[in-house]
């Protein structure tokens, strides 16, 4: 007879974030009709036995339109030449299985925010090179109006051009961070 122990704890130590295989961004409806999707490419994220922290460049959103992440760099969105960076900051996440979640704070032109982060979460596994990773996929919501992103236009037939909900989204490989007591 088998048994399956699942796994309640988020591995110990430092992991830094691998940035050539993770994500983040957004997603806001758009007049009503359709998601509009936004990542941002560049940025940091370290998970360690305090909790997770990242930190996005506000000038790195990547919307596939210039004229767009111009107005998106602009004080009535992200206000980038004042606001260099936007951050979420939580304490350690809950872990049941293969889900977490993380209750922390997003921060946005100098603007807090509570939001819950869920999703799932993998075993560390060692790569060909002998590095150990983590993935961790997480989804949240935030209302932008809450982290001042208060922009939008009204429709002809009534509505608003953006929704004030915004979905949030990241999938983050981590690695663990070296020890200092490697050969």
């Amino acid at each position: 007879m088998s048994s399956t122990i699942e796994q309640t704890t988020i591995p110990s130590g430092t992991w830094a974030i691998d940035p050539t295989h993770s994500t983040i961004g957004f997603t806001v409806v758009y007049m009503g009709v359709a998601p509009f999707k936004g990542a941002f490419r560049s940025f940091e994220a370290t998970l360690d036995d305090t909790g997770l922290r990242g930190v996005a460049q506000a000038s790195s959103v990547d919307v596939d339109n210039d004229q767009l992440a111009e107005h998106l760099a602009s004080p009535e969105f992200f206000d980038t030449a004042n606001h260099a960076e936007l951050s979420f900051e939580a304490g350690p996440g809950r872990r049941e299985g293969d889900r977490v979640t993380f209750e922390g704070v997003l921060e946005v032109k100098g603007n807090r925010a509570p939001i819950t982060l869920s999703g799932t979460i993998t075993d560390p596994v060692s790569d060909p090179w002998g590095n150990s990773k983590l993935g961790i996929s997480l989804a949240g919501a935030v209302d932008k109006n809450a982290v001042g992103l208060t922009w939008n236009a009204p429709l002809p037939e009534g509505g608003s051009m953006l929704a004030d909900e915004v979905e949030l989204g990241a999938t983050l490989v981590f690695v663990a961070a070296a020890t200092g007591n490697e050969a």
